[in-house]
């Protein structure tokens, strides 16, 4: 019998291939790329919740917080008045505000097709929401941002997000296994500040 790691996934057994366990986990990284600490997504929920310290100046310093999970079912449910979320958008919306304060948002409403959105799209279906941080240029509010990006990263699993995007950096549940990877708008102008989320942090769930 012969068995091999094959990309972490697979094993080679009699020369047929099996799937592993796959198992969801976190891990916090400074700048520097030392791991800080490791865990469930549970975990990970409470280890950023007001965190402070080492752990706090790493949330606030760019995309920190990595978790394997899996991509979440959509609800099915369509967005509701008054302001055009879906259930699960305003539960993300309501948590925010709750861990962070009156924090600047936007990108919904209760109309059917928002203007100068896709129809189609995760804003219009009252699935995303973008969060605030402006002048986008100055430190504490990057600081800020980043540490609700690293926030969201890490309720994913429990919130159902499927996409955290900021400062040119993307986390997509569909390919958590990656981690946060590097983001370029593919539309017109992928150079304008807004289109390289430099003062918002977009977050859209299932």
């Amino acid at each position: 019998m012969v068995a091999a790691l094959v990309g972490g996934f697979l094993v080679l057994v009699l020369g047929r291939a099996v799937p592993v366990p796959w198992q969801p986990g976190c891990s916090l990284v400074d700048p520097s790329g030392a791991v800080l600490a490791q865990g469930s997504p549970a975990e990970f929920a409470a280890l950023v919740a007001d965190a402070d310290g080492q752990v706090g100046r790493a949330l606030g310093r760019g995309p920190a917080v990595s978790c394997r999970v899996g991509t979440a079912s959509s609800s099915g449910e369509g967005k509701e008045a008054p302001l055009g979320l879906t259930p699960r958008a305003q539960i993300l919306r309501d948590e925010v505000l709750a861990e962070f304060g009156r924090v600047p948002d936007g990108g919904f409403g209760p109309e059917k097709e928002l203007a100068g959105r896709n129809p189609n799209g995760e804003h219009s279906q009252g699935r995303a929401i973008d969060f605030f941080f402006r002048p986008y240029d100055q430190r504490d509010q990057q600081r800020l941002g980043w540490r609700l990006a690293n926030w969201a990263v890490a309720n994913a699993d429990r919130l159902g997000i499927r996409t955290v995007i900021y400062r040119d950096h993307i986390w997509t549940a569909r390919r958590s296994i990656q981690g946060w990877r590097d983001y370029r708008f593919s539309g017109p102008d992928p150079d304008n500040p807004v289109n390289r989320h430099l003062d918002h942090v977009h977050i859209d769930v299932a």
